[in-house]
């Protein structure tokens, strides 16, 4: 039976590290002291060992007696925070900023970049750029998924001016393996002309209230191309709302569980296909 056992968490846990990736730069947050205290010394060496890695597989070590939920809040940048000497970005209103993406290995989902709230982990306004068909197995990975560029929106009602209040977030969420990866990079803002952080570049407008999304063919896809079209809204899953919740065909972990009920939940969970569960999946703890 042990051996079965050993067996069947290795099976579980190479199906959950199929795919992944991580912001590159600017320089997002990385695994560090608060992440280890909050999230427990499995998750801490997780993503110190690959930082890549989706929460789902993160989760598998949310039975450890050092994994606090509340205070890990792995659906908000994968637990990781803002860390002592932790990089941090400073922006002006407008300013368009490049960013790079590293697909570490592609599994077809959605994908988008927004402003986070970190206190309510909620985002501010809409999201900066949506991608509807993100790293395609059918396609393949186009050089404007992994470099694009966001504009830092012009009205954040007053928030981003101290270090840790807000993060621009990478979500990308893939159905058909049911993972999810999201990478954040600390900023502030300050006024436009603000002497305190680069200038705006001159060809750069606020972000609008519908989120940029640029679309190579097939019309549903949404890899940037030169063009940008609007959508009619962002992916369900980053909407304002406290935490994604991972669907678990209709069911949820109670908010305290024991080891055994979280493996018995994982099994089911395992055995669920449910292609709208995983763009809800932020309010999970």
């Amino acid at each position: 039976m042990k051996s079965y056992t050993a067996a069947f968490g290795l099976a579980a846990f190479a199906t959950q590290v199929a795919a992944h990736g991580y912001l590159t730069s600017p320089v997002p947050r990385q695994p560090g002291n608060k992440l280890k205290a909050a999230c427990g010394s499995q998750i801490f060496n997780q993503w110190s060992s690959d930082i890549n890695g989706n929460i789902q597989g993160a989760l598998q070590n949310a039975g450890q007696p050092d994994y606090d939920a509340a205070a890990c809040n792995i659906w908000q940048c994968k637990g990781m925070k803002l860390e002592e000497g932790g990089n941090v970005e400073s922006f002006t209103a407008g300013q368009k900023v490049p960013i790079t993406f590293n697909v570490a290995a592609p599994h077809t989902g959605s994908a988008n970049m927004s402003v986070v709230d970190t206190a309510t982990n909620s985002i501010i306004g809409s999201p900066l750029i949506t991608f509807d068909n993100y790293a395609s197995t059918a396609t393949g990975v186009t050089d404007a998924e992994k470099n694009f560029d966001i504009t830092i929106p012009s009205d954040l009602g007053g928030k981003c001016i101290t270090a840790g209040d807000c993060v621009l977030q990478f979500w990308w969420d893939s159905p058909e393996v049911k993972q999810t990866y999201e990478s954040c990079i600390d900023f502030t803002v300050g006024g436009s002309g603000s002497g305190s952080a680069p200038a705006p570049v001159s060809s750069a407008t606020p972000v609008s209230s519908a989120a940029p999304v640029v679309s190579s063919a097939p019309a549903a896809s949404s890899a940037p191309a030169a063009t940008a079209t609007a959508v009619a809204a962002a992916p369900s899953a980053t909407s304002p709302a406290a935490t994604p919740t991972p669907a678990a065909g209709g069911s949820a972990l109670p908010a305290e569980f024991t080891v055994q009920e979280f493996i018995s939940w994982l099994k089911a969970e395992t055995g669920t296909a449910s292609k709208k569960a995983r763009r809800h999946a932020r309010a999970f703890f």
